[in-house]
This record gives structure tokens, sequence and C-alpha cells, in this order.
């Protein structure tokens, strides 16, 4: 057990070390809005992988099926009062009790869900047409689909149908995450031990979810010749959302579409469907 604890402690600490990292380098290169390039000469392929960052272990993020595939992470848990008072020890001890306590909700949720994300990506993949391929090329697109299930700091789960997007390798490998929330929230109590309405109900939202973000990157595809010409600019605002941290992280992002139910917006880390029930819109007119 206590090696157990100081290997957690030494992950907490170069979770840290890389945040500061994070932040000289934000100093000297600002980040930049996620725009997926586009091979000039052919089609993009996509091929469906396992994406490192998805299936890794992380800091309070732990796996609830044995293929990786639902993905359950929380913000919330801990004090951010010890973090307040007693400084950096104070905010590692947070980070701790938010990774257990996201390791005791995982524990429960465990193998409890019945669906497959990656054959519903796949299949939504092949109604919208894209090419599917498992052979390298200049423009294949590594693909790796999953469910999402976050914590929302009113302690509710959020669930999103998932695609973490990469092109290329090395230094020069770009990579991008598209995520649509889906329409109902759950309790612990509820994932924990689903009804099957629930799971049907599940199933069929994380479905559309990933049939909406198929026909979104497919648009992407059809229009990216004369994308950067004739596509009006897309307008900045700042939001914060119940599905990434709550009112306490606003964020920048730029607007692609919106609707009374939905807020479409590209970010510094990918392209998000958003449901403005879960919002906060800092700036009007959005």
């Amino acid at each position: 057990m206590i090696g157990f604890e100081a290997r957690a402690h030494r992950r907490v600490l170069r979770v840290c070390a890389l945040l500061a990292l994070a932040g000289l380098a934000a100093c000297v290169a600002p980040p930049s809005y996620r725009n997926r390039p586009f091979a000039a000469d052919a089609p993009s392929t996509f091929v469906l992988a396992h994406a490192a960052i998805v299936e890794e272990p992380r800091h309070a993020t732990r796996h609830l099926d044995e293929a990786k595939t639902i993905v359950y992470a929380q913000t919330q848990g801990g004090s951010l009062t010890a973090g307040l008072v007693f400084g950096a020890l104070g905010a590692l001890a947070n980070m701790g009790m938010v990774d257990s306590q996201t390791g005791l909700d995982a524990a429960r949720m465990k193998g409890k869900l019945r669906l497959e994300p990656r054959q519903l990506f796949l299949d939504a993949a092949i109604r919208q047409g894209l090419e599917l391929t498992d052979t390298s090329g200049p423009a294949r697109t590594d693909a790796t689909p999953y469910l999402s299930i976050s914590k929302s700091p009113s302690g509710r789960l959020v669930a999103a149908a998932a695609v973490q997007l990469e092109l290329g390798s090395g230094a020069a490998q770009w990579s991008g995450l598209y995520m649509y929330q889906l329409a109902s929230t759950y309790s612990l109590d509820e994932l924990a031990r689903p009804s099957e309405d629930l799971q049907r109900k599940l199933a069929a939202e994380a479905a559309q979810g990933f049939g909406e973000l198929a026909a979104f990157i497919a648009r992407e595809e059809a229009g990216r010749k004369d994308a950067s010409a004739n596509a009006p600019p897309e307008r900045e605002f700042v939001f914060s959302t119940e599905l990434l941290g709550g009112a306490a992280h606003p964020m920048p992002a730029r607007l692609i579409a919106s609707s009374q139910e939905l807020v479409w917006c590209r970010t510094f880390e990918g392209v998000f469907a958003l449901r403005r029930s879960g919002m906060k819109i800092r700036t009007r007119g959005i």
C-alpha cells in the first residue's frame, strides 16, 4: 500500500510539473483553436485506433469497461479550501482526494453499461460515407471513439459521445477531440444500477451523438477545398459548461453553429457540441 501511495504521489507531482511547464510554454506560444488539417491531394481516410490519451491511466480518470471505451472523469471532490489555505501541499492533497473519489465512483459503475462506442461510431461513419481503411497513408487519421462520463459540479453525471482524432506522428502530430454532449444526465446510483430502460436510452442517445459527430466530420470533408476561402469567420465568445468543470472554468471558443438546444464550438482542445441548458455563455448574441 505504501508503495502504491508513493507511486500515486509521484504521478501527481509529475502532473503538477507538466502543468507548470505548460504554463511556461503558453507564455512563449499561445494556444490555437483546433482546426483539422487536410491533405491537399487526397481525401482523408479514417482508422479505428487506440489513442494513448484515451486508454492510458490518468489522474481522476477511470475506465468503466475492459475495452477502455467508457471513460469516467471528475473535477469535483476533495476540498478547494485545502489548496487555498495550505498552498502547494494542500493542492496536492486535494488532487489525491479527487483521484481517490474517482476510483470509488468508478468501482460502483464498472462493467454495468452495455454499449459499444467503437461500433456505434463505425456504423455512423459508414452511413456518412467516410472512407475507412486499415492501412497507412499520407491522409490517414486515427479515430478513437469512446463514451465520456463526467461528474458535474452539481454531482450529476454528464455523458458525451467522443472521438479523439490524431493525424501524423511525433512532434508534428495533430490531435483534436470531437465531443457531442448527450441530452440526459444521471445520478451515480442510476449508473451503478442501470435499469433496462436506462440502458436503452443511453445507447440510443450515444448512437445519435456518434451520428452527429460523423456527420460533422463528413461536412468538414465535403467543404475542405473551399472552406478557408468561403466560410464565414467563426465568432469568438467565452463560456463555461457543466461538461467541462462548470462555472469555475470559463474558456474561450469560436462559434461554429447554434440552435435552441445545442452550441457547436471550436476550442483549444477540439470541437464540442454542448447543451445550452448546461452552459453559461458570457458573450452576448450567441
